[in-house]
């Protein structure tokens, strides 16, 4: 998968969930979900991370709009 298919699946599953998972990712032959959500950062998303029985939950901090925007460029 692309680097730019992976960042629309993680925001598309970020604006309709409001989080994310490594294991939801690797089911969907995305394995760098750090490296994606690094992008992401930088341009400009606030998440948080946090482990939960094993796996990685990103969860974002309220900017639905950004995500919107992210989507559309």
């Amino acid at each position: 998968m692309k680097k730019e298919t992976q960042i629309v699946f993680i925001l598309k599953q970020l604006k309709e969930k409001g989080q994310i998972s490594r294991n939801l990712c690797l089911n969907n032959f995305i394995s760098r979900l750090g490296a994606r959500m690094c992008d992401l950062k930088n341009e400009g998303l606030v998440y948080t991370t946090e482990r939960l029985n094993g796996d990685y939950l990103y969860k974002i901090k309220g900017q639905k709009r950004l995500l919107k925007i992210l989507l559309n460029s």
